[in-house]
Formats: structure tokens, C-alpha cells, sequence
């Protein structure tokens, strides 16, 4: 082959090569439906469109030919490594923008079948959902400098199940490549308004309710990019496209990081995934959704979990989202939890707010130093005959009840070597063993151990068996998770080692 056919060679496939890494770009990574946003005499007008008219749009551009010929010119590299590099550049021509907000009371906000395939202007009776969407455009439009706007209120067709379910999948991805994350806190007006807001307070040092939803958690997470917004639409921080890496911005972040639990580097960066995982919990324990579904549906992009969607299933989906977390996640502080089960299962909560009590400051930073692989079961499981589980059994005796109530009470417990209270949830109980469940135990063979030289509590199960059960019910099979107001912590003072003792809970 000749040298210029080998170059004619080249130059198609990496002409191919563009066009290929374009297309699946926008097909695979983009929102299916997106406004294109466009200006008539200084009035902002948008349409509904869809990825092929995103293709076109940007073919018309010579998206794809620009990129060509600036690789063409480059020395060939790695073929892997230069696709990625393609790849990065068809992100950064492929600019567009998200909204993160909250939803307004009532039918106040435009909807998918309110738009229009042709470009359109805010109608002139407008709602306020009507005056936040053209704000929004115009935002995305003249000061982040993209054409092309995405938001939940009216770019999904909720009509279609495959379609909203393949946006809920999509959705941390979708926040995560877009240009600019803008977020508009409607009830902060500037930077101060933001500082002196508290958790837990009321009136002017009320949380924004943007902090409280559970949808806008992925929402501040997943952007590369984000620019908050108070309710005048201007920026709370001046001179900055970006509040996520600005210096100026910092203070916004602290702030944040405050009023959310979530530590500064994950608001600078943050890598989805199973890991921490009752720390994540932590973050959307305070939050809300309209859907009791959602709870669970809009934790599935900061977990990187792949989840069925299915409205009607109720408290079923947090259920299994958890199941899905336990298939990959082995370290025993998933269980850091206290308060309601789930009703399909003793040994796990009923929603993220159970981990709120489990998982403070204090605790989770003495968790951090307990939490290493060498301590408690790593193979614990769900199986049809429940959480199969190994954990350091003590047999406690009841000492005294106070505080009693219809549906708790206050229950002290001796054993040889430790004392330990809780608050007892559930009907008073009748004819009953108790033991705890140790779960961070440190780990000798078949024999699990608690010392005081660890320096730090240990965490538990309460656990209770019928006095009177079969004697032929096996010794997995007998013990039954306890819920507790709080997460159940033991000290000792001296070494305590049992062999372990497997669960069926």
C-alpha cells in the first residue's frame, strides 16, 4: 500500500471514529429530550427537541469535522487513549445545561405536555413555574453560554413508563455530563440569607427547602459544575460561572458542607459507589420526597446502583435498594441503624432517616477507626431464609424497665462483664431470652472477641428468642432482631471471646 492511501486510510477511520464516538455521545451520555433555547429580539424562546435533532444541530455546526481535523493534525497515540480524548472533546462541545430546584405547590410548573416542538415564548399569563423556566433559559443561554437546557419538570414524558424509567437511571449521569449544574435556592435571597441559616430552625434561619429534598442531593453531587442562585436569580457569589472549584465559593461549600453532613471533598469531587455506605444514608436522612418511592429511586446514582423502577411498590423500594447495596457492600456498619425496620426484613431499616441517630459526627469518625476489614462478618448475606450473619452472641439478663410506654420502654441489661441500656420499640415483651449481637467483633478463627484496649464501644444487635420455643428450632433460627430507638453500643472493661454464633434474621 502507498504511503498516501495508508493516509487516506487514516484519515477515514479516524473520520469514523468521531462520527462514532458523536453518536453514541448523544445517544448514550445526553438527555432524551432537551430546550433548545434560542433569542428573538431580546426574548428568550425555547423548544422541546429531541437527540436527533441534537445530532443535526451540531453536525450543522461542523461539530464532528472540527474535532476531526484537530486530531488529524495530532501524532497518532494509543487507539483507547485517543477515543477518550475524543470522547472528552465531543463532551465540551456538546455543552448543556440542568436545573436544580424545587419543585413549586400545586400545577404552577410547565409540563412536558405544555411544550412545544417549535420554538415558543412564555405565555403571557404566565404561573411562577412559567417565569423560573424562562429565567432558567435565559441564565443557561447568556451567562453559561448554552444552547441547550434540561430540567425534570418538563423534559420527561412521565406518560411513558420506559421513558421516565430510563431518566430516573439516567439521571445522576445525565447532572454529572451537563456543562452547568444552575441551582436556585427560591427561599435564600443572597449570601448572607445563606450563612445565617440552621439546621433544625425556623424563620429567617430556616433551612432553604432545596436542602431538604431528596432529589437534590444527587443534584449538588453529580455537576462537575454548579452555580447557585437566590430567588431574585442572581448569583449568590459574584464573578464565577462555577461555585464548585472557585475560591471566592468556598465559603458557599463550608456552608453547605454544614447544613448537609457531607464533607468538603465529596462537595468538591465525588465518585459514586458502595462505600460508606451509612454515611451516604446520613446525607438523605434529613431529606423528602413527594413519592415514597423516590426515597429510594434518587439514591441510585450516589450508590451507582442499577434499580427497576416501579411506582406503586411503596417502602418495597428502599428494600431493594438495600438488597441491591448488601450484594456489594461487606463491611458491618451497614448496619449502623436504629428505629423502624423494614417490614420485609428485621435486620434492615425502613428508610435513610433510620440512620440518622446511627451515624453523627462523633460516632462515624470512631466507626471510621473500627470499620477496617479485620473486624466482624465480610460474608454476611439476604437469603430466602433471611440476613445470614455471624455475630458475637452474649446472653444478657434484664436488670430493670423504666420509662414505659404503649409501644417502648427503657430495658437494662447485666452481663457478666458489661452493662448496657436501650430503648425497647415494639409490643412488651412476654417470656423472653435476650442477647446481644456484637458486630464489629475482632476476628480469631472461629471466636470473636470485644477489648477495652480498642478503644472504642462496640456495636450491636438487640436480640430476643422465646423462652418457650421448640426445642427442635435450630439455634440459627431462634434469635430475632430487636428494634431500638438507638443504635445499641456496648463498652467492656475486660476481654470478652465466644465462639461465634451464625444468624438467620
Amino acid at each position: 500500500m502507498s504511503a498516501s492511501a495508508a493516509a487516506t486510510d487514516s484519515h477515514d477511520s479516524l473520520k469514523d471514529l468521531v462520527q462514532e464516538v458523536f453518536n453514541e455521545y448523544i445517544t448514550n451520555e445526553m438527555p432524551i429530550r432537551l430546550l433548545h433555547i434560542t433569542e428573538d429580539d431580546g426574548k428568550i424562546r425555547f423548544q422541546l427537541v429531541d437527540r436527533d435533532f441534537v445530532k443535526e444541530h451540531f453536525k450543522e455546526k461542523r461539530v464532528p469535522d472540527n474535532i476531526h481535523a484537530d486530531f488529524a493534525e495530532e501524532m497518532i497515540v494509543d487507539g483507547e487513549e485517543r477515543q477518550d480524548r475524543i470522547r472528552e472533546r465531543v463532551k465540551k462541545e456538546l455543552k448543556y445545561a440542568t436545573l436544580s430546584h424545587r419543585w413549586l405547590p400545586g400545577k404552577q410548573e410547565p409540563l412536558y405536555h405544555q411544550m412545544s416542538k417549535e420554538p415558543m415564548e412564555v405565555p403571557g399569563d404566565h404561573e411562577p413555574g412559567w417565569w423560573k423556566l424562562q429565567s432558567f433559559c435565559r441564565t443557561a443561554k447568556d451567562v453559561h453560554d448554552c444552547e441547550f437546557a434540561w430540567t425534570d419538570t418538563c423534559c420527561i414524558d412521565k406518560t411513558s413508563s420506559s421513558e421516565l424509567d430510563e431518566s430516573i437511571r439516567s439521571m445522576f449521569r445525565w447532572y454529572r455530563n451537563s456543562h452547568v449544574c444552575i441551582a436556585l435556592l427560591s427561599e435564600t435571597a443572597d449570601l448572607a440569607a445563606l450563612r445565617l441559616q440552621e439546621k433544625g430552625k425556623s424563620g429567617k434561619k430556616a433551612v432553604d427547602a432545596w436542602f431538604e429534598r431528596g432529589w437534590t442531593l444527587q443534584e449538588l453531587l453529580a455537576p462537575s459544575q454548579i452555580k447557585f442562585y437566590g430567588a431574585n436569580w442572581k448569583p449568590l457569589i459574584q464573578g464565577s460561572t462555577n461555585d464548585r472549584d472557585n475560591r471566592d465559593s468556598k465559603v458557599i461549600m463550608e456552608k453547605i458542607s454544614t447544613l448537609t453532613d457531607i464533607r468538603m471533598d465529596d462537595l468538591e469531587s465525588f465518585t459514586p459507589g458502595i462505600d460508606r455506605v451509612p454515611e451516604k444514608m446520613l446525607w438523605a436522612s434529613r431529606r423528602r420526597t413527594t413519592r415514597i418511592e423516590d426515597i429510594a429511586y434518587c439514591l441510585i446514582g450516589i450508590f451507582d446502583i442499577s434499580l427497576m423502577i416501579a411506582y406503586g411498590e411503596g417502602n418495597r423500594a428502599f428494600f431493594r435498594l438495600m438488597e441491591g447495596i448488601i450484594k456489594r457492600y461487606d463491611k458491618w456498619d451497614v448496619f449502623l441503624w436504629s428505629g423502624r425496620c423494614s417490614r420485609y426484613n428485621a435486620a434492615l431499616p425502613d428508610a435513610p432517616h433510620s440512620y440518622a441517630t446511627g451515624c453523627s459526627k462523633t460516632l462515624r469518625n470512631a466507626v471510621d477507626r473500627a470499620a477496617s476489614y479485620e473486624f466482624g462478618d465480610r460474608r454476611f448475606a439476604l437469603t430466602n431464609h433471611g440476613l445470614e450473619i455471624w455475630v458475637l452472641l452474649l446472653v444478657v439478663d434484664v436488670e430493670d424497665i423504666s420509662e414505659e410506654l404503649p409501644n417502648s420502654r427503657y430495658l437494662s441489661f447485666r452481663h457478666e462483664y458489661f452493662r448496657v441500656k436501650a430503648r425497647h420499640i415494639g409490643p412488651k415483651p412476654h417470656d423472653t431470652t435476650w442477647a446481644i449481637g456484637v458486630l464489629d467483633y475482632s476476628v480469631d478463627g472461629e471466636e470473636g472477641s470485644i477489648d477495652r484496649l480498642r478503644g472504642t464501644s462496640f456495636t450491636a444487635f438487640l436480640l430476643s428468642s422465646n423462652t418457650h420455643a421448640s426445642i427442635h428450632l435450630p439455634a440459627t433460627a431462634k434469635w430475632k432482631k430487636e428494634m431500638t430507638k438507638e443504635v445499641v453500643r456496648i463498652h467492656s472493661p475486660d476481654h470478652v471471646s465466644e465462639r461465634l454464633t451464625l444468624l438467620y434474621l
